[in-house]
């Protein structure tokens, strides 16, 4: 989200003709060129894209998506979303927007009026409407960002560090053995009431509606599945492989990295772990998403089922996330062999607009990741 923009200095005044509108349509071609030609630096150089439509996303009926971008002399330099759904807060569904999405192309590096303005403007058109709470995710090696967004600068959004997530990628192939496959199709109906019970025990962990599962899952990329103990189900959860419109390319790797990929890809094939893909391929991965377990044991079986569900649609990593402080995580990274990216979460208001921390209780934070 928002932490992948600060990659570069936002602190060298420039003036130009920005102009900053709600996205359209027209604005498609230009959005997918910016995703892509900006992607985020690292060892492993990542574009986070949207092909082959931006608008074409697989949203839920209760979501609403609102995507702002900023033109520099008509050329399209920064886009930045907000997703509004209900989230459970302190046990009670309620609308909560999720910032992200945000990136600024490398030709406007040092521009921090650019920011602070579409944030004002982002903040003006949500004033007739606002959400109860706002919410975003940012790297957490992203210091840069970190130190900027935490500043609470004039016309900057005030950002209260709630507690870190941790992303989990756990490697298909190594899960195809490890059990035997009796996992069963599931309905929207019977997977809903379970689901909801136990999201509103979390804080940020969706609210769906009938509507939203029934929508989802008539798509061939959501696979819902259940685990039953007699007629009673012990665990639900589904496979959602966004890839279709959503994608993770490949866009890079550090000198390093690229001289050792072919004996790191060699070995890969021995140990089932996934390989690095050539640049300019989209990630091999799908979400386990939509999880409700009764217990520790039902829910490591289910991310195991998913995980062979997975294999045998030819995806390589399973992902999942959970807040650092979450019991499931540790069960997880006990007993599954994981790759971790760890991110921050923030509550973000301005004057009057927004929650804020204060006003949540202890649950413990649990944002779907296939939703962030």
């Amino acid at each position: 989200m928002a932490g992948t923009i600060l990659e570069r200095e936002l602190t060298i005044p420039k003036t130009s003709d920005v102009s900053f509108s709600v996205a359209a349509e027209e604005d498609d071609a230009e959005i997918r060129r910016l995703l892509r030609e900006n992607p985020m630096p690292g060892q492993i150089s990542l574009s986070l894209e949207r092909e082959p439509n931006f608008f074409a996303d697989a949203t839920a009926p209760s979501e609403i998506n609102q995507t702002i971008v900023a033109r520099d002399s008509g050329r399209l330099v920064c886009v930045g979303s907000c997703a509004l759904r209900p989230r459970y807060l302190n046990g009670k569904p309620r609308m909560v927007g999720y910032l992200g999405g945000l990136r600024l192309d490398a030709r406007s590096a040092g521009r921090f009026s650019i920011l602070r303005r579409g944030y004002n403007f982002f903040r003006q058109l949500q004033q007739q409407a606002p959400a109860d709470f706002y919410f975003t995710s940012i790297a957490a090696d992203n210091e840069r960002a970190r130190t900027f967004l935490e500043r609470g600068l004039p016309g900057m959004p005030r950002y209260e560090f709630m507690c870190e997530f941790v992303t989990l990628m756990i490697s298909t192939r190594a899960c195809r053995q490890m059990a035997p496959n009796v996992a069963l199709p599931g309905s929207p109906n019977e997977l809903l009431a379970m689901l909801n019970e136990r999201n509103s025990t979390y804080q940020f962990a969706p609210h769906w509606s009938a509507e939203d599962l029934v929508a989802l899952s008539s798509s061939s990329h959501l696979e819902l599945c259940v685990l039953r103990s007699g007629r009673e189900i012990e665990a639900c959860g589904a496979l959602w492989d966004q890839r279709p419109f959503k994608q993770v390319v490949v866009r890079g790797y550090s000198a390093m990295l690229a001289k050792v990929r072919p004996v790191l890809n060699n070995f890969s094939r021995l140990t089932r772990q996934p390989r690095l893909p050539a640049i300019g391929e989209t990630l091999s991965i799908a979400f386990a998403s939509h999880l409700a377990c009764k217990t520790d044991a039902s829910l490591l079986h289910l991310i195991q089922q998913l995980a062979i569900s997975a294999c045998r649609r030819g995806i390589e990593l399973l992902t999942l996330g959970f807040v650092s402080n979450d019991p499931r995580l540790e069960l997880i990274q006990q007993n599954l062999r994981c790759h971790e990216y760890r991110s921050r979460l923030y509550v973000v208001h301005w004057p009057g607009i927004g929650g804020t921390a204060s006003e949540l209780d202890n649950r413990v934070l649990a944002p779907e990741v296939a939703l962030l």
